[in-house]
């Protein structure tokens, strides 16, 4: 099974799904039903290539993408991606509108095509989580979305809106535990090391975030560092490994008993680097003097007397840093 970007190869079938396709089948509407395999070849098909990058179009245009689900050697179901979202279709149609063929319905290809359509949407939408919107009478559609991991945020007469994270981060909820396999980068410039300040407490903790599904450390630290202080670091080595088990405060996290696996990364930065004052959660970034750990509220407290000893060119250390009944 294969999800293939429209095209003029497979034209023929594209038009055959094109033309059968209702003008609106639960709402997803198709200008094209009945059109001509020669009006589809000289007039249609290039129209919704075009789509992917429009030109002279009105400002109000989001560009899209059609993606065809092929399945040993048939075409099966189209799938659309939005790239973007107006207000019109935060409260609308979304990013994704999708069709099954009706013979193949019921089949698991609406599952499987969603996902990989996911996948492809992931590396175009500039949105935290891709929306998308169900008639309420589609009961089938329904069960797609929350396969997919999607979740009813709202609705109105006749419709369920639906979101779904754009990166499913490695962890998990169960009762009262909250569980997260996190990164954190160690950067250091003039004998300072700089660091988040907490909007919960003032106390600092390490720059990074959650690792995405698929997504290995290194890279989490890397993108994480950018998403949060607007500078391409590189990560040099792993320098802790820490398992912290604490009770949370504030937040998401505020009264669950916490266990995150940590994977903290040196950093190199590039010289002269202008670091942002704040995170994209608009939490400040603060330098703090090396001599001065000690005197500072840094959570994990190890931290406080294992930075520098890493920093200095320690190896590799690893910590069980349990502090529910501190």
């Amino acid at each position: 099974m294969e999800l293939r970007k429209i095209n003029e190869i497979d034209a023929k079938a594209q038009w055959e799904y094109t033309t059968a396709l209702p003008e609106d089948e639960n709402g997803l509407t198709n200008p094209y039903n009945g059109v001509s395999y020669d009006d589809y070849i000289e007039k249609v098909l290039p129209t919704l290539i075009s789509y992917e990058h429009p030109v002279n179009m009105p400002d109000w245009f989001v560009p899209e993408t059609y993606y065809y689900l092929w399945d040993d050697g048939r075409l099966v179901g189209e799938f659309r991606i939005r790239h973007h979202l107006t207000e019109t279709l935060k409260n609308g149609a979304g990013h994704i509108g999708y069709s099954i063929r009706r013979d193949e319905r019921g089949k698991g290809y609406a599952t499987a095509g969603l996902k990989l359509t996911l996948q492809e949407a992931r590396k175009i939408i500039p949105e935290d989580e891709i929306y998308l919107r169900v008639n309420k009478d589609n009961i089938a559609s329904q069960k797609v979305m929350q396969k997919n991991g999607g979740k009813v945020v709202g609705e109105d007469d006749g419709h369920f809106f639906v979101r779904i994270p754009k990166y499913f981060d490695c962890g998990m909820e169960k009762d009262n535990y909250w569980f997260r396999y996190r990164t954190g980068a160690i950067i250091v410039c003039d004998n300072k090391m700089l660091f988040v300040k907490s909007k919960f407490g003032g106390y600092y903790y390490m720059i990074g975030g959650g690792v995405h599904l698929g997504e290995d450390s290194k890279s989490c630290v890397e993108r994480e560092t950018y998403e949060e202080t607007g500078v391409k670091c590189t990560a040099r080595r792993i320098a802790i490994i820490c398992e912290n088990f604490f009770h949370g405060v504030g937040g998401v996290i505020d009264g669950k008993d916490c266990h995150v696996l940590e994977h903290y990364y040196l950093m190199d930065a590039p010289k002269e680097a202008l670091f942002e004052s704040s995170t994209d959660d608009e939490e400040k970034l603060e330098w703090v003097d090396l001599d001065e750990l000690s005197n500072n509220d840094i959570r994990p407290a190890f931290l406080k007397t294992e930075l520098k000893r890493v920093i200095e060119g320690g190896s590799l250390i690893h910590v069980i840093n349990d502090e529910r009944n501190a």
